[in-house]
């Protein structure tokens, strides 16, 4: 199936009981519908209508900081009560182009980070629960990855690879937390904005040039049957390069 523009795709399988809908969001119309990137002193975010995978349109960031961060909380395809789904798969298709200064192979984290505002508290800018997918450099693979996970909404405890911000940090590992008293649930039962970023929560870095584009970012929402759980890998990520 040829990406155009904003897809959202509702899907229905006898096989598995499993109805879904997806929604992605691929830059060809030259509209971001929501999704921004770093803008000012150190650079700026922008849609190349022909570095994206496969050649035609990403979003683009060249960008000098300690990090770059591209978030969405306009579009309501991503945000909202993930809770009211049995499973959500988000994906990205990601090319490095740089990372540091040149010849250097700097490597930084890329993660998926679901924020809430409202459940903020003690000065925090937000609660969130982010997954790292891996730390990536411009040496790290050639053209694009595919960067996916699958996970539970209605868990109560962190799955496996996630964390949580916006909490007292854990007075042993000094990790940072979610704020007492909330659940993973509870922050997907509120998604204000969702994030690809390399700021990673508990981290520090100094500032690099980066020459990142993102592309086809996706989000799918399914209500399987009780007998269709058990086929599917809850908390999974994979990176994979895919052609268009």
């Amino acid at each position: 199936m040829t990406m155009k523009h904003l897809i959202t795709i509702v899907a229905l399988s006898a096989g598995t009981a499993l109805a879904g809908t997806t929604t992605t969001v691929d830059f060809e119309d030259g509209m971001a519908h929501g999704w921004e990137g770093p803008q000012g002193i150190g650079g700026s975010s922008f849609i190349d209508p022909t570095y994206g995978n496969g050649g035609g349109a990403g979003l683009r960031t060249q960008f000098n900081n300690f990090g770059i961060d591209f978030y969405n909380n306009t579009n309501s395809d991503f945000l909202g009560d993930y809770t009211q789904y049995e499973s959500v798969t988000v994906s990205v298709d990601l090319r490095i182009d740089q990372i540091g200064f040149t010849g250097l192979g700097i490597s930084r984290p890329f993660a998926l980070e679901l924020r809430s505002f409202d459940l903020a508290s003690d000065g925090y800018p937000w609660a969130s629960a982010y997954l790292l997918f891996d730390w990536y450099g411009a040496h790290s693979f050639d053209g694009y990855i595919t960067l996916s996970t699958t996970f539970d909404p209605n868990a109560t405890d962190l799955p496996i690879g996630w964390g949580g911000f916006g909490g007292p940090e854990d007075p042993d590992t000094f990790e940072p937390q979610l704020p007492p008293g909330v659940t993973f649930a509870d922050l997907l039962s509120d998604v204000d904005e969702i994030a690809i970023t390399t700021i990673l929560p508990g981290y520090f870095f100094t500032f690099d040039d980066y020459d990142v584009t993102l592309d086809n970012i996706s989000i799918t929402r399914t209500v399987p049957a009780p007998s269709a759980l058990a086929l599917i890998g809850l908390s999974g990520l994979v990176g994979t390069r895919r052609r268009r």
